[in-house]
């Protein structure tokens, strides 16, 4: 069986201490692509760069500002099952 591993992604807001949750990565981008051009650039540069297609093994954490910019703040299930086990 193999091992699944996760890395780890931040928006800029977390370094001064904003609250904030753990998103998938694949909705995160997902999310981003449902932007017009200009707000989807605006938004990644927020967030630590990754390649898209590296997405299934990202975890996103987004502020709540963050979430709801780019409309994954109410999506129960772009948060991610690990984060959900712990609570």
């Amino acid at each position: 069986m193999a091992k699944q591993w996760f890395r780890e992604r931040e928006c800029i807001h977390k370094d001064e201490g904003a609250a904030g949750e753990s998103y998938s990565g694949v909705f995160y981008v997902q999310a981003l692509q449902r932007l017009p051009i200009d707000s989807a650039m605006q938004m990644a540069r927020k967030v630590e760069s990754f390649f898209w297609a590296d997405a299934p093994h990202i975890i996103v954490w987004l502020c709540h500002e963050c979430a709801n910019d780019l409309g994954i703040a109410d999506m129960p299930r772009a948060v991610s099952q690990g984060v959900r086990k712990q609570a």
